[in-house]
């Protein structure tokens, strides 16, 4: 026989203070793990949109990103010779995107541009968005060849000031060319969205450049990337290749430390809410001694005795865990989830948005709930322990 759940309910609220720091402590641990689990679901996604295993990233031999890397035009040439490149259906031109990639500093919107940061601007020619087949217009047009114009990303767009169609960017080596932009493009939230873009001959003659950055190539369908890579950096072409999904994950190894740090301290913060949970139960046993005993001598099981303080610490962990989970959506809502993150050796910056989705809610709470039962397990294993003569005799 079950102890009602009425009955567990209201004994939460007889010590109100005990219960209320607990409630407090779990808010503030779900709170802050409902914010990292938001901040690593947002960031994975943006980079798992940059999982196309038919694109290659070619760089300079020895180079990590497209910031350290410089391929003279003869180098690039030689990626011609590789028949296993997609050919453009109308004209039978391989699908090989010479690309040059360029850091301006640009204001945040978040802080109403006190701070700035590096932001890419990638020069590019037509070609570029038919091997980087994600990316589409989204507002206005693409940049004319002939004119000094640009098109942002929506990322880019939405974290950084004066970066709206219409608006002009000062780019060039001294700050002093002046490109319109024109059109927003979107790339499925994936990093290209952080970028700013431009006609590739104008971008390199502003920065007195004569080498390309990188160069990104489109492989035939069921052509496999490692033989092509193997080809590429062989004595033929001499160059450091690597599918884009490879290529973002390296860039994103210092991000991935940043969220080991965070989720370890988050699981000290679970261990201390652990210990508040069962510091908890263990004062409601001592009180309820005599309780407890007057519930064995109706006929109440020890399991169910064990059953209903693990229930009550449940229900104490789920109220302080839908409180986290309310003062994180607060908080976003007060202070946004735009956020950017440097690359490990790109030195720009990939942004993205932090939300707080049902799954991100439904996983903060089935932790919570873990949290509860861990917590309350010791204490409750003694309570159902309680023998009732001794009891009875004490009170």
């Amino acid at each position: 026989m079950a102890l009602p759940l009425a009955y567990h309910w209201r004994n939460l609220f007889v010590r109100k203070t005990t219960t209320v720091l607990t409630i407090l402590v779990v808010a503030a641990v779900i709170g802050t793990f409902s914010w990292m689990f938001s901040f690593a679901i947002a960031l994975q996604d943006t980079l798992s949109v940059a999982g196309d295993r038919q694109k290659l990233i070619v760089l300079r031999r020895g180079c990590e990103s497209e910031t350290q890397s410089a391929i003279p035009i003869p180098d690039f040439n030689k990626l011609y010779q590789l028949s296993e490149v997609e050919r453009d259906p109308a004209n039978g031109n391989p699908l090989i995107s010479p690309e040059t990639l360029i850091q301006v500093r640009i204001p945040r919107k978040s802080d109403n541009g006190k701070t700035s940061t590096s932001v890419a601007v990638r020069g590019s020619l037509e070609i570029a968005r038919q091997v980087h087949r994600n990316v589409r217009l989204q507002q206005g047009r693409w940049f004319d060849p002939a004119a000094r114009e640009i098109v942002v990303g929506a990322a880019a767009a939405r974290q950084f000031t004066g970066l709206a169609v219409g608006q002009a960017v000062e780019l060039g080596f001294g700050g002093d060319r002046t490109y319109t932009i024109v059109g927003l493009f979107t790339a499925d939230g994936g990093p290209l969205e952080s970028e700013i873009w431009g006609y590739l001959p104008s971008l390199l003659n502003a920065y007195n450049r004569s080498l390309y950055s990188s160069a990104s190539l489109r492989l035939k369908p069921g052509t496999d990337p490692r033989a092509v890579i193997a080809q590429i950096e062989g004595p033929a072409i001499q160059l450091t290749s690597m599918t884009e999904d490879d290529y973002w994950v390296r860039q994103s190894s210092r991000i991935g430390g940043y969220l080991r740090v965070a989720y370890a301290l988050v699981g000290v913060m679970f261990v201390a809410a652990i210990f508040a949970v069962a510091i908890t139960m263990f004062s409601a046993v001592a009180g309820r001694a005599r309780e407890i005993g007057m519930l064995r001598t109706l006929g109440f099981s020890r399991f169910a005795i064990l059953g209903g303080f693990m229930l009550e610490a449940v229900m104490l962990c789920v109220i302080g865990g839908l409180v986290g989970c309310t003062a994180c959506a607060a908080w976003l809502a007060l202070f946004g989830g735009a956020k950017d993150m440097y690359g490990t050796s790109t030195f720009t910056t990939l942004a993205f948005n932090i939300r707080l989705t049902p799954e991100t809610v439904a996983g903060s709470l089935g932790c919570v709930a873990l949290v509860g039962v861990i917590g309350a397990f010791a204490p409750a294993w003694r309570a159902s322990k309680l023998r009732v003569i001794n009891v009875l005799r004490a009170a």
